[in-house]
């Protein structure tokens, strides 16, 4: 049960976790129901050793009220009460066999014995019931196999509630994926080995990168097993820029010549250490430096628009609106002055001024932020 924590949104990982239980307890029927409230499933459940139409058949036959269900409800607060499981069978073998239940149901699936260990219950999560069958002509469950299923609810437990955190994190992924795919620039992070570990949906189609890369966690699905794009293959400009950018702590630019048709003629490219303090970004989640490549097109359209639109949200002085086209381009402080003709102090002033402005801490961040008004006025 502990390998399977490292298996969490895996496909059949709850499955492969139901045949170890039961293979430890000595059932080959069980049944792990899950429904969450307010789904169209009321019903949904994991199962291993069941037929396929399980679910379909036992919704028909109960109709939302049998023996079992009637039990479970009146035991609920006590088996939770005792960790999640229950310490007896809520219908004995013998009671099971009078009833249609038995005959109609169970006995045609060879199912002679049952027992059921409530993992959680709540209005968020509803009722979590882990049933194990035995077949027909095994022994009642003995008190040695309540034992463990009473040992095992906790993990199952914990196991149900990770997942959940998980696909809410994928959730949240996915989300912020969609936001960088829409902004128009390209954006990758890449780590200090070189290795790929995210690209959005410019980056891959300015660079011709065919590998998604689309790794924010590194628990995600088989990412142990994935060989990691280097970025040595994709543009040999963008080696140094990562050594460089690391070394320093500071952001390096160059121009680039895409290799790939289709891409913009020129692309700036401006690598800086991509910051954690939050805790949540990429570096946290692999516990690695990265970088992160901002590419935007040398020469972005509608670029006097947006120095006027900038101008006037930001409350900028000529001199400072000035700077943007320059800084769109890539450009470095110094190559800003000799471009504008002013000394290297006065170009420093004006960039705290204009990162003061707009709320940014950073050429990259500032760049980000003019190019969403750029998409704005396109």
């Amino acid at each position: 049960m502990a390998e399977s924590l490292e298996a969490l949104g895996e496909p059949g990982m709850v499955e492969r976790l139901l045949r170890r239980l039961g293979e430890a307890l000595g059932s080959h029927k069980v049944v792990l129901f899950c429904p969450l409230p307010g789904s169209d499933d009321p019903l949904a459940a994991y199962q291993w050793g069941m037929p396929d139409d399980f679910l379909a058949r036992y919704a028909n036959l109960i109709q939302g009220c049998d023996a079992w269900s009637e039990a479970l409800e009146r035991q609920q607060g006590a088996a939770l009460a005792r960790g999640g499981s229950l310490s007896q069978q809520l219908v004995s073998t013998p009671a099971l066999r009078r009833g249609a239940f038995y005959a109609d149901y169970l006995r045609p699936l060879g199912i002679d014995a049952m027992v059921n260990s409530i993992v959680e219950t709540s209005p968020e999560v509803g009722m979590h019931v882990l049933a194990m069958y035995n077949d027909l002509g095994q022994s009642e469950f003995t008190p040695e196999q309540f034992a463990r299923l009473r040992a095992a609810t906790p993990w199952v437990r914990s196991l149900m509630r990770a997942q959940r955190r998980l696909q809410q994190a994928q959730r949240h992924t996915s989300a912020l994926e969609r936001t960088l795919d829409q902004l128009p620039l390209g954006v990758m992070h890449v780590n200090r080995r070189g290795e790929l570990r995210y690209l959005n949906e410019h980056a891959r189609a300015w660079l011709g990168i065919e590998d998604a890369c689309r790794i924010l966690l590194r628990s995600a699905t088989g990412w142990q097993a994935r060989q990691p794009q280097q970025l040595a293959q994709i543009h040999p400009a963008l080696v140094p820029l990562l050594g460089a950018s690391l070394s320093t702590q500071t952001p390096v630019s160059a121009r680039l010549q895409p290799q790939h048709p289709g891409a913009p003629a020129t692309l700036v490219a401006l690598a800086a250490p991509l910051r954690s303090s939050s805790g949540t970004g990429p570096a946290h989640a692999t516990g690695e430096a990265l970088a992160q490549f901002i590419l935007v097109p040398e020469t972005p359209p509608h670029a006097g628009a947006t120095v006027s639109v900038c101008s006037a949200l930001y409350g900028l002085t000529p001199a400072e609106a000035a700077l943007l086209p320059l800084l769109l381009q890539g450009m470095t402080p110094r190559e800003m002055a000799d471009t504008r003709q002013v000394k290297m102090p006065t170009v420093r002033s004006q960039l705290a001024s204009l990162y003061a402005k707009t709320g940014t801490r950073g050429q990259a961040e500032l760049a980000q932020r003019v190019l969403r008004v750029a998409a704005l006025v396109a």
